[in-house]
């Protein structure tokens, strides 16, 4: 009997404890299933994280790996004496620093011809259907010009006047030339310096080397191109369209233009240079981008001295 009892005691803890087992392991379970969703974005948000971690340490690698490659491939700038070299040539004055102001006539045009040449021989004209003589065309654009100089006076009494010269260049040279001219601009922007001031010398010595310089008709004209410049709200809206450093030598070489012909005595519009001589040296000296700077600071300096001296 007692064994019986022991029997049925054990029974009853037996199924006690699988019937403890069965509800603990369904919480379990339960609980599983109901974290299920957490537990998964959880682990699959560690193994993204690392494997974005691991591209991320990639990609800084290959980064690298291509700088060190681009460092001995990438073309390095020319210094200004290198690149005066390479476009006029070793021998020319403007490579061993020489400015245009102190150039021979002779010296002047061969570094134009040699600027022509470099042009075509290489890819500055992307657009040049027509055209494939620089030289040619260079004296086009000259001969045009001079042909129909700019008003340079009435435009307060006449306002059609600032329409004509605002597009001044523009009628005159048409679409095709004037987009040459802005390439030279755009892709030759370095060597604006020295070229503008080649052209001004080369220009203002008549264009004819075996002549004598500065002709009065070539000055007039040379004097209503500056007088444009710095007289008429036409040849203002130009310079502000340029770079500013074209756009300052443009107002400095036409000084220099009105000066000749006040020398010469045929200031006819009257154009007082006073006003523009303080302006235009203090610009030039908080500049560090001209290759020739003192040289105009001295040129303006000896005209301030003159325009401003006490009678």
């Amino acid at each position: 009997m007692e064994y019986l009892q022991a029997k049925l005691i054990m029974a009853k803890r037996t199924s006690f404890f699988l019937l403890l087992t069965v509800l603990v392991t369904g919480a379990i379970v339960a609980l599983f299933v109901w974290k299920w969703d957490v537990l998964v974005e959880r682990i699959s948000e560690e193994k993204v994280n690392a494997e974005r971690h691991a591209w991320m340490e990639r990609t800084r690698e290959l980064e690298g790996i291509i700088i060190e490659m681009q460092k001995g491939t990438e073309p390095k700038p020319l210094r200004p004496a290198e690149r005066l070299r390479q476009v006029f040539g070793p021998s020319s004055p403007l490579a061993k620093g020489a400015s245009p102001r102190t150039m021979k006539c002779v010296e002047l045009e061969k570094s134009l011809r040699a600027f022509c040449q470099y042009l075509d021989a290489g890819e500055t004209f992307r657009s040049q259907k027509t055209y494939h003589d620089s030289w040619a065309l260079l004296m086009d654009i000259l001969a045009t010009l001079e042909r129909k100089p700019p008003t340079i006076s009435a435009e307060a009494y006449r306002p059609s006047i600032i329409i004509e010269n605002s597009y001044y260049f523009f009628r005159l040279l048409r679409r095709e030339k004037m987009g040459l001219v802005r390439e030279v601009l755009q892709y030759e922007a370095d060597l604006a310096e020295p070229l503008m001031g080649i052209l001004y010398h080369w220009l203002m010595s008549g264009r004819s080397c075996d002549e004598p310089p500065s002709s009065a008709s070539n000055l007039d004209i040379m004097y209503r191109y500056a007088g444009f410049f710095l007289n008429t709200l036409g040849g203002h809206s130009y310079l502000y369209r340029r770079d500013s450093r074209i756009s300052l030598l443009t107002i400095y070489y036409s000084i220099l233009a009105v000066h000749e012909a006040n020398s010469r005595g045929f200031n006819e519009v009257g154009l007082d240079l006073r006003f523009f001589l303080p302006l235009i040296f203090g610009e030039i000296q908080s500049r560090n981008d001209l290759l020739y700077a003192e040289d105009y600071l001295q040129t303006l300096t000896d005209l301030q001295l003159q325009y401003f001296r006490i009678e």
